[in-house]
């Protein structure tokens, strides 16, 4: 944690000056206040900063395979800072941004859920994984914006999940947050909190349609974190091939009930073609290639006439090539009503299933079960601006897509801090 502490001095400096009257206000947006005021001045001139603090605790109510054991928890500070060039400097429609991330804790599904020869293809922890107790640097890019060409380009050190099977994260399960390429495909898809090289090229054909394509590294180190140093080294020495996904995006502002929706079709291929990060699951034959496809949708359904408040519906499907991939499909389908009670017009009810599919070429008499079914059901209450509170309810059916373990009921109580 040296570097990331060394590079945050400046500004945890900022946040302890921060004036007593406006940290900790109930009606404020941040946890720390405004700092005096230099929040929104730093703002005004082209620096934004990020910090929160995700919580995810669980505990094995039934079933799995250590129910009642105490319940774990883990977490992910996020540090981050956007700068407007185009303030800053006067570039023109260029934008910088850093973060970095650490995590660290305990899994439920690890420790007392899961038969570890059918590991849990969820997790019913979303903080947890990709080199726990290890800081990363997350992103590093720059982006530049073609305003009046609608065209956008960003390269830098990137997570595939920031710009293509994006969708909406309010739930425990990583089941059902952030893209599914990353949970079904995770050894050659890898989301933030991991970073590789990488440029994604964006073009907006009109308001609501766009298409977009990228080039990111595939290198097997990016995803390691076992040593400190390695979720900040920026080196390509065992770089093997790249991935490249393409996606077109739909977003009408009015289409079910004149609601707005959005709805991604996308693909991605991969070239590495080292036996070690590559090969026939069947026979174990290196393979050079591996493909992917997906449709991700978010649409509202209802709403109050006041902005978001009402039902919204999200599903995501992803397929798999079948000579390479452990998963080769999934399929998530959930409602979400936000603002349910009047007095709280941001909390969030959701309800989300999940099936993921093991390929039934791979011969493992541990994968005796068709599929690993995953359901939540959440709450989640925004008791201020900065301070999120999930109680969650989820249920695993054959973990792991086994009869290994019962099915598992787990009770967890997620929190989000804005700094």
């Amino acid at each position: 944690m040296k570097k990331l502490s060394l590079a945050l001095l400046p500004l945890m400096a900022a946040m302890t000056s921060a004036q007593a009257e406006s940290a900790f206000d109930p009606e404020g947006q941040y946890l720390l206040g405004d700092w005096g005021g230099k929040r929104t001045e730093f703002a005004q001139q082209g620096v934004k900063f990020e910090a929160n603090l995700l919580t995810d605790t669980a505990y094995l109510a039934e079933g799995g395979r250590n129910a009642g054991a105490d319940p774990l928890t883990s977490a992910q500070l996020w540090l981050g800072t956007q700068l407007d060039m185009e303030k800053l400097a006067g570039w023109n429609g260029v934008t910088v941004r850093a973060v970095a991330t650490a995590r660290q804790g305990q899994s439920t599904s690890v420790r007392d859920l899961q038969d570890s020869n059918a590991p849990q293809m969820a997790n019913v922890q979303g903080t947890y994984g990709r080199g726990n107790q290890k800081s990363r640097l997350s992103e590093l890019s720059i982006e530049k914006q073609f305003k009046d060409q609608g065209l956008s380009i960003k390269a830098g050190r990137l997570g595939l999940g920031m710009d293509f099977n994006v969708m909406a994260c309010d739930f425990a399960s990583t089941a059902f947050c952030a893209a599914q390429m990353g949970k079904w495909q995770g050894n050659i898809w890898m989301n933030t909190p991991v970073a590789q090289w990488g440029a994604r090229v964006k073009q907006q054909l009109n308001p609501e349609l766009a298409v977009q394509v990228g080039v990111y590294e595939f290198n097997p180190d990016n995803g390691l974190g076992y040593g400190e140093d390695q979720g900040w080294s920026l080196d390509t020495d065992n770089a093997d091939g790249v991935t490249i996904p393409a996606e077109v995006i739909w977003t009408p502002k009015s289409f079910v009930n004149g609601l707005p929706g959005s709805y991604r079709v996308g693909g991605m291929y991969n070239t590495a073609d080292d036996v070690a990060n590559q090969k026939d699951i069947a026979t174990g034959e290196g393979k050079n290639r591996t493909y992917a496809g997906w449709l991700a949708v978010e649409q509202q359904l209802t709403s109050t006439g006041q902005g978001g408040q009402g039902l919204h519906s999200f599903a995501n499907f992803t397929w798999h090539d079948r000579d390479t991939n452990k998963v080769d499909n999934s399929q998530q389908i959930g409602l979400k009503y936000i603002g349910l009670v009047d007095s709280q017009p941001n909390d969030i009810l959701g309800l989300g299933v999940n099936r993921v599919h093991v390929n039934d070429r791979i011969h493992n008499p541990n994968f005796d079960a068709s599929a690993e079914y995953n359901v939540e059901l959440n709450y989640s209450y925004n008791a201020t601006k900065w301070l999120m509170l999930r109680p969650n309810a989820q249920y695993v059916i054959n973990p792991g897509s086994s009869n290994n373990v019962d099915n598992a009921l787990t009770l967890g109580l997620t929190t989000r801090i804005i700094f």
